[in-house]
């Protein structure tokens, strides 16, 4: 009947509404003002075309109503009716009004994610909200105002919102992402595109949105920002730029190309820098592991360009700096630097004043501990303090005192262009760059960290040095050629020997089998032992053995036969862990490939290698501990080149390992044919190749 009235007399209807939604004594009568609302909208939407200033206006006031009600509403379906008519009515409300209650409702979930703070109705009404705007009101996204809220604050907080614990909210905001996106991306008139994916041509504002979440008491928020910036590290979008194989040099001002690599680059090191500070603090919480994973992720595709010492102009392209620039760009995300090990920065001695660093960032951490709990914002308190209020009942109405706080005024779109308009100028000019061997050691220090007294505090440990000293064997990796037959430069094999000589010796002991005798000190755990071994396998550089040893005999890890041996006590069946064999075995392969020719030649190495491999063969249990036994042999055989004509074109070096292993062609003949009946079929592939590389030995 509604629909029949004249335009002025519906109009008169709205600020009806706005009261029967506030004074409401039922979810009823709520549920039923959201269906007239919603119907309204569809059949005549010159009624809400009201003029004023949005205080005044019913217009702004019903939907400011329709947002407050839907996040203190009980029922589901009622909440949904509301969600639906906000968006109906964000459709016809005025623009500024609807980016005020978007910029409120981002700021609403923020403020409810995680801690004692944690309230899922808040986030679950926020992230119905936007969805509505974004899928009923999408023209909506077509004008961000002069703030650009949708591209600066919605979106960026839609994509953290992807990762949200609770499955419902994270797909509302992915709807709010793929629809919302689609409409910021098409109205983009001014062709600045950086990339062809929306999350490149967002980078500034998503980096912005993850660093404030990272700089967030919540845990919760710091693991969402983790887990958004390693999608983006996967999306090949925190990493150098693909570039043009005929790149020209630039002009005066910076091409597309150049300001794309930029941008990725000044992202990059703003990131690793905050993550490394971060690890650095004493503090340990719940997810300070994500942390590492992140800066592993993100300078593994980083630290192979590193090397910017090269005379070519034309390598500084890769981080967005013009070829005529003759000084070294102040956003390298990572360089490799064997000019001090106590560097964390590029001439930072970080190291050397590591113990007032920890002494002055646990001051900084117990402050904001201090605060969060005042705040109560920490994760750390007991659940009993984040119970609710009693909950109403439908006989009584909603609370709407607090609704001014939620909405706010129109000066807040004033906050939300904080990011400078020059977006391809460095944001910081004091950014520094972080360097390989610095990350490692901290890495390395982080993982081998003793344990505390406290149970709870060893339960998140032992994780959290896993996950460092992983991140360290990635790191380490990502340096070498991506292919085994490849020999890295000499300047890189000389960066390489520079991490092996300060990884190995701190490695190795934490690797040896403790003295029985000797109580002080306890056998690490079995988990990172392994990763231990992970870590060296890592380490070994190419030519590993041509360094002589000290006349005191000291330089232990240069040693390839005494390497071997070690690695053949922990793959034995002495070793309870099938971690550690497996993770032994491995090393020992990885030795097999990079040692030096003439220390793999004697007899003692081959030896101890092979019975490396004999001895995984023994476990019938664990296939992964016969398959890394067998990729010793493989490593051997490959050694010897894979077909006649590697030893026929190639130098003496090929024909003389190839002399060396022929006496154990038959142990390794014998090994691999085993290997062809096992059940499982990546043990019978790499049997396959073995037996097929030494099919034309003599």
């Amino acid at each position: 009947m509604i629909r029949f009235l004249d335009v002025g007399d519906q109009k008169k209807l709205i600020p009806f509404f706005d009261a029967a939604l506030r004074a409401g004594a039922g979810f009823a009568t709520r549920a039923a003002v959201a269906d007239a609302v919603g119907s309204l909208c569809s059949t005549s939407p010159s009624a809400f075309k009201i003029t004023g200033h949005s205080s005044t206006n019913p217009t702004v006031r019903l939907l400011r109503a329709l947002y407050f009600a839907s996040e203190r509403e009980r029922g589901a379906g009622a909440r949904d009716k509301m969600a639906h008519a906000l968006g109906s009515l964000a459709e016809l409300a005025p623009g500024h009004s609807v980016r005020i209650l978007a910029v409120r409702a981002c700021e609403r979930y923020s403020a409810s994610v995680g801690g004692t703070n944690d309230d899922p109705a808040a986030r679950r009404a926020a992230a119905a909200a936007l969805r509505s705007i974004a899928v009923r009101a999408s023209n909506q996204f077509s004008d961000g105002g002069s703030g650009d809220i949708w591209c600066k604050t919605v979106l960026p907080m839609a994509y953290l919102g992807r990762k949200d614990d609770d499955k419902k909210v994270a797909s509302l905001w992915e709807e709010v992402w793929d629809e919302g996106g689609a409409v910021a991306n098409a109205g983009d008139s001014d062709g600045s595109d950086f990339g062809v994916t929306l999350e490149a041509k967002l980078l500034p504002y998503l980096v912005k949105a993850c660093l404030v979440a990272l700089d967030d008491v919540s845990w919760s928020r710091r693991v969402t920002a983790c887990q958004s910036l390693m999608d983006l590290t996967d999306m090949e979008i925190l990493a150098p730029a693909p570039r043009k194989l005929d790149a020209q040099k630039y002009n005066s001002s910076p091409a597309p190309d150049c300001l794309r690599a930029r941008r990725r680059a000044q992202a990059s090191a703003e990131i690793l820098a905050t993550c490394t500070r971060m690890i650095g603090k004493s503090r340990l919480w719940t997810g300070k592991a994500e942390v590492v994973r992140t800066v592993a992720k993100i300078a593994s595709k980083w630290s192979i360009v590193g090397d910017t010492s090269t005379n070519g102009a034309s390598d500084w392209s890769i981080f967005g700096a013009e070829s005529t620039n003759t000084e070294a760009c102040k956003w390298i995300p990572i360089q490799q630097d064997d000019l001090d090990w106590d560097n964390l920065f590029i001439g930072d001695d970080w190291f050397k004043s590591n113990d007032v660093s920890s002494i002055s960032s646990q001051l900084e951490e117990d402050k904001t501990n201090a605060s969060s709990l005042a705040t109560g914002r920490g994760d750390d308190k007991m659940e009993d303090d984040n119970e609710k209020e009693a909950e109403e009942g439908d006989s009584g109405g909603l609370d709407f005192d607090d609704e001014e706080k939620i909405v706010g005024s129109e000066q807040l779109l004033a906050r939300t262009s904080d990011v400078s308009e020059d977006e391809d100028d460095v944001r910081r000019t004091t950014t520094i760059t972080l360097t390989v061997s610095g990350l490692c050691r901290l890495l390395l220090e982080q993982g081998l960290s003793s344990p505390s007294g406290s149970a709870r505090d060893n339960d998140i440990l032992l994780p959290y040095r896993a996950a460092s000293l992983q991140a360290l064997a990635d790191i380490i990796n990502s340096l070498k050629p991506t292919s085994g037959r490849t020999k890295p430069t000499s300047k890189a094999s000389a960066h390489d020997r520079y991490l092996y000589k300060h990884i190995a010796p701190v490695l190795l002991s934490n690797i040896r089998m403790v003295d029985a005798s000797d109580q002080s000190s306890k056998p690490q755990p079995p988990l990172i032992t392994a990763r231990c071994l992970g870590c060296l396998s890592a380490s070994l550089y190419h030519g590993i053995g041509v360094a002589k040893a000290d006349t005191n005999g000291e330089d232990n890890e240069e040693d390839v036969v005494g390497l071997s041996r070690i690695l053949v006590d922990l793959s034995g069946g002495k070793q309870p862990a099938w971690t550690v064999r497996e993770a032994a075995a491995l090393a020992a392969a990885s030795l097999a490939a990079r040692a030096s020719s003439d220390k793999l030649r004697k007899h003692a190495a081959i030896t101890a290698l092979l019975d490396c491999a004999k001895n995984t063969q023994k476990d019938r249990k664990f296939w992964r501990v016969r398959l890394a036994g067998l990729q010793v042999l493989l490593a051997l055989v490959e050694r010897a080149g894979s077909a006649p004509g590697d030893t026929a074109n190639a130098d003496d070096e090929l024909q003389l390992i190839l002399e060396a292993l022929l006496p154990e062609k038959e142990s390794i003949a014998k090994i691999a044919r085993t290997c062809l009946s096992d059940n499982e079929a990546k043990v019978t592939a790499v049997a396959t190749k073995i037996c097929g590389a030494i099919s034309w030995w003599p």
